[in-house]
Protein backbone atom coordinates (compact mmCIF):
# COMPACT_ATOMS: atom_id res chain seq x y z
CA UNK A 1 0.00 0.00 0.00
CA UNK A 2 1.28 3.43 -0.94
CA UNK A 3 -0.23 6.88 -0.55
CA UNK A 4 -1.06 6.81 -4.27
CA UNK A 5 -3.42 3.87 -3.55
CA UNK A 6 -5.75 6.09 -1.51
CA UNK A 7 -8.09 6.72 -4.47
CA UNK A 8 -8.49 2.99 -5.17
CA UNK A 9 -8.97 2.35 -1.47
CA UNK A 10 -11.63 5.05 -1.31
CA UNK A 11 -13.48 3.64 -4.32
CA UNK A 12 -13.71 0.18 -2.75
CA UNK A 13 -14.51 1.35 0.77
CA UNK A 14 -17.31 3.67 -0.35
CA UNK A 15 -18.94 1.19 -2.75
CA UNK A 16 -22.38 0.62 -1.15
CA UNK A 17 -22.38 -3.13 -1.73
CA UNK A 18 -18.77 -3.74 -0.72
CA UNK A 19 -18.89 -1.49 2.34
CA UNK A 20 -22.11 -2.82 3.85
CA UNK A 21 -20.28 -4.97 6.42
CA UNK A 22 -17.12 -2.97 7.09
CA UNK A 23 -16.36 0.08 9.18
CA UNK A 24 -17.60 3.28 7.51
CA UNK A 25 -15.08 5.62 5.97
CA UNK A 26 -15.03 9.22 4.94
CA UNK A 27 -15.76 9.83 1.24
CA UNK A 28 -13.03 12.49 1.11
CA UNK A 29 -9.75 11.55 -0.58
CA UNK A 30 -7.85 13.84 1.79
CA UNK A 31 -9.15 11.83 4.76
CA UNK A 32 -8.03 8.54 3.19
CA UNK A 33 -4.61 9.98 2.52
CA UNK A 34 -4.36 11.23 6.12
CA UNK A 35 -5.44 7.78 7.38
CA UNK A 36 -2.74 6.10 5.29
CA UNK A 37 -0.14 8.61 6.48
CA UNK A 38 -0.92 7.64 10.08
CA UNK A 39 -1.11 3.98 9.18
CA UNK A 40 2.38 3.96 7.67
CA UNK A 41 3.72 4.94 11.10
CA UNK A 42 2.05 1.97 12.85
CA UNK A 43 4.59 -0.73 13.76
CA UNK A 44 3.57 -4.34 13.23
CA UNK A 45 0.95 -3.55 10.60
CA UNK A 46 1.22 -4.47 6.93
CA UNK A 47 -1.27 -3.22 4.33
CA UNK A 48 -1.16 -4.61 0.79
CA UNK A 49 -2.75 -3.77 -2.52
CA UNK A 50 -3.72 -6.98 -4.32
CA UNK A 51 -2.66 -6.67 -7.97
CA UNK A 52 -3.28 -9.02 -10.87
CA UNK A 53 0.27 -9.55 -12.07
CA UNK A 54 -0.64 -10.23 -15.70
CA UNK A 55 -2.39 -6.87 -16.14
CA UNK A 56 -1.24 -4.72 -13.23
CA UNK A 57 -4.88 -4.07 -12.34
CA UNK A 58 -5.53 -3.56 -8.63
CA UNK A 59 -7.98 -6.21 -7.41
CA UNK A 60 -8.35 -5.27 -3.76
CA UNK A 61 -6.54 -4.78 -0.51
CA UNK A 62 -5.75 -6.75 2.63
CA UNK A 63 -3.83 -6.21 5.84
CA UNK A 64 -2.01 -8.16 8.51
CA UNK A 65 -2.12 -6.11 11.67
CA UNK A 66 -1.80 -6.09 15.44
CA UNK A 67 1.22 -8.37 15.12
CA UNK A 68 2.05 -9.67 18.58
CA UNK A 69 5.56 -11.15 18.42
CA UNK A 70 5.43 -12.32 22.04
CA UNK A 71 2.35 -14.45 21.33
CA UNK A 72 3.45 -15.07 17.70
CA UNK A 73 0.05 -14.13 16.30
CA UNK A 74 -1.69 -11.41 14.31
CA UNK A 75 -5.04 -10.52 12.84
CA UNK A 76 -5.73 -10.28 9.15
CA UNK A 77 -8.52 -8.32 7.60
CA UNK A 78 -9.30 -4.96 6.06
CA UNK A 79 -9.92 -7.30 3.15
CA UNK A 80 -11.97 -5.94 0.31
CA UNK A 81 -11.87 -7.06 -3.31
CA UNK A 82 -13.44 -5.67 -6.48
CA UNK A 83 -16.85 -7.10 -7.44
CA UNK A 84 -15.38 -8.86 -10.45
CA UNK A 85 -12.18 -10.08 -8.84
CA UNK A 86 -11.35 -13.76 -8.70
CA UNK A 87 -8.25 -13.15 -6.61
CA UNK A 88 -9.55 -14.26 -3.19
CA UNK A 89 -7.82 -17.68 -3.12
CA UNK A 90 -4.45 -16.31 -4.15
CA UNK A 91 -4.81 -13.33 -1.83
CA UNK A 92 -5.55 -15.62 1.13
CA UNK A 93 -2.66 -17.89 0.13
CA UNK A 94 -0.28 -14.93 0.15
CA UNK A 95 -1.60 -13.70 3.51
CA UNK A 96 -0.92 -17.08 5.11
CA UNK A 97 2.49 -17.46 3.49
CA UNK A 98 3.44 -14.00 4.71
CA UNK A 99 2.18 -14.75 8.22
CA UNK A 100 3.88 -18.11 8.62
CA UNK A 101 6.91 -17.97 6.32
CA UNK A 102 7.90 -14.30 6.40
CA UNK A 103 6.70 -13.09 9.80
CA UNK A 104 7.23 -16.45 11.54
CA UNK A 105 3.86 -16.40 13.27
CA UNK A 106 2.27 -19.42 14.89
CA UNK A 107 -1.32 -18.25 14.43
CA UNK A 108 -3.26 -15.77 12.35
CA UNK A 109 -6.92 -14.99 12.83
CA UNK A 110 -9.68 -12.94 11.28
CA UNK A 111 -12.90 -11.52 12.67
CA UNK A 112 -15.79 -11.31 10.25
CA UNK A 113 -19.36 -10.14 10.64
CA UNK A 114 -21.42 -13.35 10.79
CA UNK A 115 -23.84 -11.76 8.31
CA UNK A 116 -20.99 -11.80 5.78
CA UNK A 117 -21.76 -15.46 5.10
CA UNK A 118 -19.74 -15.70 1.89
CA UNK A 119 -16.55 -14.59 3.61
CA UNK A 120 -17.11 -16.83 6.64
CA UNK A 121 -17.75 -19.78 4.28
CA UNK A 122 -14.66 -18.90 2.23
CA UNK A 123 -12.48 -18.93 5.36
CA UNK A 124 -13.96 -22.26 6.43
CA UNK A 125 -13.27 -23.70 2.98
CA UNK A 126 -9.63 -22.61 3.37
CA UNK A 127 -9.28 -24.70 6.50
CA UNK A 128 -9.76 -22.05 9.17
CA UNK A 129 -11.21 -23.17 12.45
CA UNK A 130 -13.84 -21.18 14.32
CA UNK A 131 -13.10 -20.00 17.84
CA UNK A 132 -16.39 -20.73 19.58
CA UNK A 133 -15.00 -19.54 22.93
CA UNK A 134 -15.23 -15.83 22.07
CA UNK A 135 -18.35 -13.75 21.59
CA UNK A 136 -17.70 -10.81 19.31
CA UNK A 137 -19.66 -8.02 17.72
CA UNK A 138 -18.79 -5.39 15.12
CA UNK A 139 -20.32 -1.93 15.10
CA UNK A 140 -20.52 -0.62 11.56
CA UNK A 141 -21.86 2.91 11.59
CA UNK A 142 -24.27 2.28 14.46
CA UNK A 143 -25.42 -1.14 13.28
CA UNK A 144 -24.20 -3.96 15.52
CA UNK A 145 -23.50 -7.39 14.03
CA UNK A 146 -22.43 -10.65 15.62
CA UNK A 147 -18.93 -11.58 14.49
CA UNK A 148 -17.05 -14.82 14.03
CA UNK A 149 -13.37 -15.35 14.85
CA UNK A 150 -11.65 -17.89 12.63
CA UNK A 151 -8.00 -18.86 12.74
CA UNK A 152 -5.22 -20.81 11.09
CA UNK A 153 -2.25 -22.22 12.97
CA UNK A 154 1.19 -22.94 11.59
CA UNK A 155 0.60 -26.65 12.32
CA UNK A 156 -2.59 -26.75 10.23
CA UNK A 157 -1.11 -24.60 7.48
CA UNK A 158 0.89 -27.35 5.75
CA UNK A 159 -2.28 -29.29 4.89
CA UNK A 160 -4.37 -26.20 4.13
CA UNK A 161 -1.68 -24.70 1.89
CA UNK A 162 -1.83 -27.51 -0.66
CA UNK A 163 -5.58 -27.15 -1.14
CA UNK A 164 -5.51 -23.35 -1.25
CA UNK A 165 -2.57 -23.35 -3.65
CA UNK A 166 -4.50 -25.63 -6.02
CA UNK A 167 -7.55 -23.34 -5.84
CA UNK A 168 -5.39 -20.31 -6.65
CA UNK A 169 -3.77 -22.15 -9.56
CA UNK A 170 -7.18 -23.21 -10.91
CA UNK A 171 -8.35 -19.58 -10.89
CA UNK A 172 -5.11 -18.49 -12.59
CA UNK A 173 -5.61 -21.10 -15.33
CA UNK A 174 -9.16 -19.86 -15.85
CA UNK A 175 -8.05 -16.23 -16.07
CA UNK A 176 -5.21 -17.02 -18.47
CA UNK A 177 -7.36 -18.74 -21.09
Amino acid sequence: MELADAQFMLRLRTDPELSRLIHPTSPRLEDQQAYLGRYFETPGDYYFIVVRTTTGRPEGMVAIYDVDQARRQAEWGRWIMRHDSMGAPECALLVYRTAFEVLGLGKIYCRTAAANRNVVAFHTSCGLETNHAVRLTHNFGGSVYDAVEQYMTREKWADAERALDERARAVARLLNR
